[in-house]
């Protein structure tokens, strides 16, 4: 019974992980109160969050399989690849700076969740999608007008406070690279790529803050989150990416606003 209950928990949370880490919903805040409720005290669901947020970095670096290499060759020569690679140094830099300490403040005096945070999110999408429709005429950036220092520092910065429960690592970056004018397109797929060495030193800075307590969770519910976690993942990363290239940027940010504010909505009821 042990082993069927390990199983379904892991499966329940890798769903979840893999689902909401793409869209503007905290899968962290998600998976919190999914080992809450499954008699895990606070700080330890919060830091069982952080740590299998890692699971669907494999997600996003197969979908951007050639994105990734596109990087790493960036490493050796200059162009496109040299300039995400400059982009994703300096956002991951100051995520570090920004959400290490907000991680540890969390872990040790977390009490309750506020979902102000992820209504904010919503309204600021909402306030986007005014804005994406009256400058519609406008080209909005692409891949290739993407300035690393200075873009990479501003996301960074958003996704350093995605730390904190109720507010969506994707949700935050996503929203940021629209204001800074990326295309929705453009905007998914910096998001998603700085999703991974974010989320796998969420993992390993979660694991080195209290090891103790991710511990706590079976490693046959682990193994079966991050599996699950990465078969959903590549899944809702096609349809979202899909999604975007289909809609009007200020259609598909519509969406995103709706999506949010009704999560939060629903959360503080």
């Amino acid at each position: 019974m042990s082993v069927i209950y390990d199983v379904l928990l892991g499966a329940i949370s890798g769903a979840a992980q893999g689902v909401f880490e793409w869209i503007p919903v905290s899968s962290k805040t998600i998976l919190l109160m999914i080992f809450y409720w499954a008699g895990y005290p606070p700080s330890t669901a919060y830091l069982l969050g952080l740590f299998l947020n890692g699971s669907t970095a494999l997600a996003a670096a197969i979908y951007l399989r050639r994105e990734v290499y596109d990087v790493l060759r960036g490493i050796r020569f200059s162009g496109m690849g040299r300039r995400t690679l400059l982009f994703l140094v300096s956002s991951t830099a100051v995520t570090g700076l920004v959400g290490a300490p907000l991680a540890w403040l969390v872990a040790e005096s977390l009490e309750k969740l506020d979902r102000l945070s992820m209504l904010l999110v919503g309204v600021l999408y909402l306030a986007t999608s005014i804005l994406l429709w009256i400058r519609k005429g406008i080209r909005p950036s692409t891949l290739g007008d993407l300035k690393p220092i200075r873009d990479g520092i501003v996301a960074g910065l958003a996704q350093g406070f995605s730390t904190l429960p109720g507010v969506s690592r994707s949700g935050t970056t996503i929203l940021t690279l629209l204001l800074l004018g990326y295309h929705p397109t453009a905007a998914l797929k910096l998001s998603f790529l700085m999703s991974i060495p974010a989320t796998i030193g969420g993992s390993i800075y979660s694991y080195m803050l209290h090891g103790e307590s991710v511990s706590a969770l079976p490693q046959l519910a682990i193994l079966a989150s991050i599996l699950t976690a990465l078969l959903i993942s590549i899944t809702t990363i096609s349809m979202i990416m899909r999604a975007s290239e289909k809609l009007k940027p200020h259609l598909f940010t519509l969406i995103l606003a709706a999506l949010t504010i009704a999560t939060a909505l629903q959360a503080s009821t």
